[in-house]
């Protein structure tokens, strides 16, 4: 009778796995056509983080600066659906109520206190990497220009998971450029249906912790170590 259930429970995990797939394929696939159209947008990099995957067998993570709730979606598309490359995305507790009825958004998100991820956010990202999964987050948390500041989060898990898996964890930087006012355009949203706003997604070469330490000067807190380190991480997705 065990035996019959842990069948029962890998025929499920395998139907499971291959619906997300599919559903994740066709979501960045429908979204390629819709930016394409809207944004002519252009994909540069694609490769890196598929080369390191095939090289390495080992799980990366993503950054890139937050300008627009559309932001999420480019990072699908410029990643693509390979099995190499897809995305699990940290995001702030407070979207979880509106995310909660998209399909399979338990593989899509991980939840976290921006401030403070806090244990078990912690914990499901070890878990994460060690299933295989690549991460991405924003380290600024919000698209809003006049609130902006960064967060020391996305520096505390990546020393967590690396400690736990004994492996150093790339960081891939990805620039979101844009010509024409994308972002908050402030009743200028008619612009992205006329053509007006072309975007390119530029992926960089990947990036450690101990790239991001060099920023680090003098005697600090842990708190402003944090906060240099994530500083220089999007003075580097800027410059790409």
């Amino acid at each position: 009778m065990r035996s019959l259930k842990i069948i029962f429970q890998k025929i499920k995990q395998t139907i499971d796995s291959a619906l997300y797939a599919g559903f994740y394929r066709i979501v960045t696939h429908l979204l390629f056509l819709i930016f394409r159209l809207l944004f002519q947008v252009r994909i540069y990099g694609q490769e890196k983080p598929i080369l390191w995957r095939k090289q390495y067998k080992l799980p990366f993570l993503v950054a890139a600066c937050h300008k627009s709730y559309l932001d999420p979606g480019f990072l699908l598309v410029a990643f693509g659906s390979s099995p190499e490359s897809r995305l699990k995305y940290f995001a702030k507790n407070e979207l979880k109520i509106g995310f909660q009825f998209v399909p399979f958004s338990s593989r899509f998100m991980i939840y976290i206190n921006r401030d403070n991820p806090g244990v078990g956010a912690i914990k499901k990202a070890i878990l994460s990497v060690k299933e295989g999964n690549n991460l991405a987050i924003f380290p600024e948390g919000t698209t809003v220009p006049w609130n902006k500041k960064t967060y020391g989060g996305i520096i505390a898990i990546i020393k967590k998971v690396e400690q736990m898996t004994g492996q150093e964890i790339p960081i891939f930087p990805i620039n979101i450029k844009a010509e024409g006012p994308y972002g908050k355009p402030r009743g200028e949203w008619w612009r992205y249906l006329i053509g007006q706003v072309k975007i390119k997604l530029r992926i960089g070469d990947h990036i450690f912790l101990r790239d991001l330490e060099k920023a680090v000067n003098g005697k600090v807190s842990k708190k402003q170590r944090k906060n240099m380190m994530v500083a220089e991480l999007l003075r580097k997705i800027d410059q790409i």
